[in-house]
């Protein structure tokens, strides 16, 4: 069975420890702090209790010329993994696969009840693209990368491995009775995804978001990591360490690395043989204030994830001279979202995406709106359009920031997502449904007048109080001439009392670190492989713009699976086969008559009509909302031309008009689904 590792199980072997390393002149110890800037440094400044050997193993006064002794460790693995998040957990699974005797270790910083990465407070999507539409899907990520393209061969590794490893993760966690399905419940489902960015080309690939979860059931919060986990503990071989941080790597003369440094929950280091390798699958830097400063430029900004990610590999990776990547993307990939940071919890609250109420406004430094705030930015990870480009929603170019409601928004429901971000998916809080518990804790500020409410907050009460007034007079006139609020989203904030809450751009992940090839392997600057360093996950992920929701977790699995098979020579021959439900439309049955369908497009909602008599689709037209769509008269004609001649639902998307396109034939699906 697996096991949790104790200190002093941690502990059993050679006693030597540093000293052995120091002695025998290999130990070069790249990793973070002063204590490890230099070889010689951080054998001298090691765990005092080991620099004293036993007389038995101690190093000769005098070893022949050109001969040195073997280094001596505290304890010997086959394969060493940091980080027991999804990619970590992947990892561990594939070796075992490969070689059910070999000793893999995982060291996690975090607790027990703390682990997960951000795999277990993420959205629980992985993307699985269908085998005969690779091309497409190839398409859209290229699409996706722009500005800051991949190499050829990277992106066709993530489309075969997206495309091929649902049977293995089915295999595996079925083994636990957890199954692999579609992420809205039920089986895997071809066309059952939401496309961030359906106007890029290739985004009308078929694929499915798939979800692991406990068989039988529709959801589970955190359960593709906690399939996971279980599949790990069931395996033989497998050893947990939690509270026991990674420090530096180990290399010999080569520069070939040969294990790591760590410190337990005591403080006390200890050092890791490693045969076959590290794998650092740690996560990013979401959670380092200093490190977001010097690389993104932030002024504040919190994790939604784990606290665990403060960018300890990214240190130890720049001491070692690989290769960074990714560490400022045109965009922050995974977007800036809309935190809630409260003082009990180190990882912030996300705010509601879809507010109950609709009394509610945000204003930034100068105490004005600065952008409309109800619009369905998640969707896109918190992207919109600007000078025809994507980028992250305005919140860092506009702290502080402050949330406004009014008492009738306050009782609608609670202003923050109740199913994702880490104090409530890892840590358990509950937010309360009118968010009185909150007030009470004073997370919170409640005042009884716009300008009380504005004094508390530190701001211009004359100006809060013009921007609250200028607010409710375009929802009492149904029309944002300011930043196109949908209406229906908009009514006065004029219910005593008020109430503000600060809100804070936060992180999901950040995808830089060392560039890595298709085998996991960390590369140097030349381009040549760090011989047994291998990186998975988030950590230098192939992300390099856009973010498209279920690639992170499937770049997990698939870049822990590549680092243990470059590790142990091999390819796990585990997969089960796959239940997929394939969606049938029939026009031929369809009763005569005209069938409507309400499009909710990116810049409006639009209705379209469809004419059937006798079987066949004889005419279409768009009755209302032609002004919120791009596609251009010539394009539109086109479309429905080619529907109506072929008498098929799945046609090709018009060349420059994609997202109507795709959405014309989401909405003709609906209609003519059997």
């Amino acid at each position: 069975m697996s096991k949790q590792i104790s200190r002093r199980s941690f502990l059993k072997g050679s006693v030597a420890g540093m000293a052995g390393l120091a002695s025998a002149g290999i130990l070069n110890a790249c990793g973070t702090g002063a204590d490890t800037t230099a070889a010689t440094t951080a054998a001298t400044t090691a765990a005092p209790e080991t620099t004293t050997a036993p007389e038995t193993t101690a190093a000769p006064q005098n070893p022949p010329e050109n001969q040195k002794p073997e280094p001596t460790f505290d304890k010997e693995v086959d394969f060493l993994i940091v980080g027991y998040g999804l990619a970590g957990e992947a990892a561990a699974l594939e070796a075992n696969d490969i070689d059910p005797n070999a000793k893999i270790c995982i060291l996690e910083k975090m607790s027990e009840a703390n682990a997960g990465g951000n795999s277990i407070a993420s959205g629980q999507t992985l993307i699985v693209p269908a085998p005969d539409d690779l091309d497409t899907f190839r398409r859209y990520l290229v699409a996706c990368s722009s500005p800051n393209p991949i190499k050829d061969e990277y992106m066709d590794f993530l489309v075969n491995e997206f495309a091929g490893q649902a049977g293995w993760v089915q295999a595996t966690v079925a083994a636990v009775d957890y199954e692999l399905g579609y992420v809205g419940g039920g089986p895997l489902n071809w066309g059952s995804l939401v496309t961030e960015f359906p106007d890029l080309d290739g985004a009308s690939f078929k694929g499915c978001s798939a979800h692991v979860r406990k068989a039988g059931t529709t959801f589970e919060y955190g359960g593709v990591w906690r399939g996971f986990d279980l599949a790990v503990r069931a395996r033989e071989n497998v050893e947990l360490c939690f509270n026991t941080a990674f420090k530096s790597l180990i290399q010999d003369e080569t520069g070939a690395v040969t294990g790591a440094v760590a410190t337990d929950e005591s403080g006390k280091e200890i050092t890791i043989k490693a045969a076959k390798g590290v794998l650092l699958a740690c996560g990013g830097f979401e959670n380092n204030l200093e490190m977001q400063r010097d690389f993104h430029g932030m002024d504040m900004v919190y994790t939604g994830g784990t606290p665990g990610n403060t960018g300890d590999a990214i240190q130890v990776l720049m001491a070692c001279g690989a290769k960074m990547w990714h560490m400022n993307n045109q965009t922050q990939s995974g977007g800036f979202w809309l935190g809630i940071k409260v003082p009990d919890y180190e990882a912030v609250f996300m705010r509601n995406f879809s507010m109950a109420g609709t009394s509610w406004l945000e204003v930034a430094a100068d105490s004005q709106r600065f952008y409309d705030e109800s619009g369905a930015y998640h969707r896109q990870h918190m992207k919109y359009k600007e000078y025809g480009h994507y980028v992250d929603l305005p919140h860092d170019r506009a702290l502080p920031v402050h949330m406004i409601f009014d008492e009738n928004t306050r009782t609608a429901g609670a202003i923050v997502t109740k199913w994702l971000s880490w104090p409530i998916t890892t840590e358990g809080y509950v937010w309360s449904d009118d968010n009185s518990a909150e007030i009470e804790k004073g997370w919170i500020i409640k005042a009884d007048t716009i300008e009380e409410l504005a004094e508390k907050l530190g701001r211009d009460p004359e100006a809060l109080k013009a921007s609250i007034d200028r607010y409710n007079q375009m929802a009492a006139s149904h029309n944002d001439s300011d930043f196109g609020r949908n209406p229906e989203s908009m009514s006065p904030i004029d219910t005593a009392p008020f109430y503000a809450v600060g809100i804070t751009p936060a992180l999901v992940a950040t995808t830089g670190g060392a560039e890595r090839n298709t085998k996991a392997q960390v590369l140097k600057w030349d381009g040549t492989p760090i011989p047994n360093l291998y990186e998975a996950g988030e950590l230098g992920s192939y992300v390099s713009n856009l973010y498209q929701n279920g690639v992170f977790l499937a770049e997990a699995i698939a870049t822990g699976r590549a680092a243990a098979d470059t590790a142990f020579g091999g390819r796990s021959s585990v997969t089960a086969e796959l239940l997929m439900k394939t969606e049938e439309y029939d026009i031929q049955g369809k009763p005569d008559g005209s069938y409507e369908h309400l499009i909710k497009g990116n810049h409006g909602e639009y209705t379209l009509k469809v004419d059937v008599a006798g079987g066949q689709i004889t005419d279409m037209e768009i009755v209302s909302g032609r002004d919120n769509m791009f596609m251009e008269d010539g394009q539109l004609e086109t479309f429905f031309n080619e529907v109506i001649d072929n008498q098929t639902v799945e046609v090709d998307a018009i060349s420059g008009a994609t997202l109507d396109s795709n959405n014309l034939i989401d909405a003709l699906k609906t209609i003519f689904k059997k």
